[in-house]
């Protein structure tokens, strides 16, 4: 687990995907770990919401997918 870690994504395709957040709100293009032809990345937001994970002193920022389709990079 990366210790740079601190939020994860909940829900679409990068479900459960931890990665790191510089920022309190907005919508980030988190790169989809097995895209689809087509499909790279996928809009997740930032919320309050955080969720502690077992052997972790700090929980994580909850990210949520907007329930969009997947950006395209073309």
């Amino acid at each position: 687990m990366n210790a740079d870690c601190n939020a994860i994504c909940l829900g679409g395709p990068c479900h459960g995907l931890l990665t790191h957040v510089d920022q309190d709100i907005g919508i980030l293009d988190i790169p989809i770990p097995c895209p689809a032809p087509g499909e790279d990345r996928a809009p997740y937001r930032i919320t309050r919401e955080r969720v502690r994970y077992w052997g972790r002193a700090e929980p994580y920022i909850a990210l949520h997918w907007t329930g969009a389709c997947p950006c395209s990079s073309a």
